[in-house]
């Protein structure tokens, strides 16, 4: 997503918490194009992570138009009775965590620019429950409603806010999950999973929407799989 925004001559602050490594090459990506980026290594869990990446992106660009959040927490997968409310509190605690902070520390620029684009990432899961996810799932929800109470709020400040929901995504990580793939894919109407592309052009029609209309929205990136 942010090699994408970067070809578009967005400039980029890319957040990390333990993985520099890989953050340093999105970063060399992003300026072979000719394009900028920062790095700030912070716990958007917290307000005052948060507020660092948002003060190190209003000191390296002056404002802050846009908003991708894709923070969250690995989870593995298990029963509720399996479960502990250690288990579903770390996802809720993460996951609103740092869709919370992060939006608390960039709505004050951007309602003096009376502009805003903000996107979570979220799931299908939040709409579409399967087995041994629940703590996934319901604090992705959470994700979604708390979506529609900012785009509820910050409408009429030229702020939008919408959810992009996919299911699995085929990503170095669950390349190797072969079986589960085939079983997702077999039952999806597109009859593949999603690829990160699939994500980054619904992330862009929101990011693109010029006039501000299009707000509260979750938007499932499936290949129809919500609709079974």
């Amino acid at each position: 997503m942010a090699i994408n925004l970067a070809e578009k001559g967005v400039n980029i602050v890319l957040n990390y918490l333990n993985d520099e490594k890989s953050i340093e090459g999105v970063q060399e990506k992003i300026k072979d194009l000719g394009s900028n980026a920062i790095i700030v290594q912070a716990d958007v869990t917290t307000i005052d992570g948060s507020q660092r990446v948002v003060n190190e992106a209003l000191k390296s660009f002056g404002t802050v138009d846009i908003l991708v959040n894709n923070a969250g927490p690995l989870f593995r997968p298990m029963s509720i009775e399996d479960m502990t409310w250690e288990d579903m509190s770390k996802n809720l605690n993460e996951d609103m965590g740092a869709a919370f902070n992060m939006t608390k520390a960039v709505l004050g620029t951007m309602k003096q620019n009376h502009y805003g684009r903000i996107i979570y990432i979220g799931s299908l899961s939040s709409e579409k429950p399967s087995n041994n996810v629940a703590h996934h799932g319901s604090s992705r929800a959470a994700i979604s409603t708390f979506s529609k109470y900012v785009a509820l709020e910050m409408s009429e400040y030229g702020i939008t806010s919408n959810v992009v929901g996919p299911g699995m995504i085929e990503t170095d990580r669950t390349k190797s999950q072969t079986k589960i793939i085939k079983s997702i894919a077999e039952i999806t109407p597109a009859k593949r999973i999603a690829k990160p592309e699939d994500v980054v052009r619904a992330v862009n029609f929101f990011v693109n929407d010029d006039d501000g209309f299009y707000t509260g929205h979750y938007f499932p990136v499936s290949g129809g799989l919500h609709l079974k």
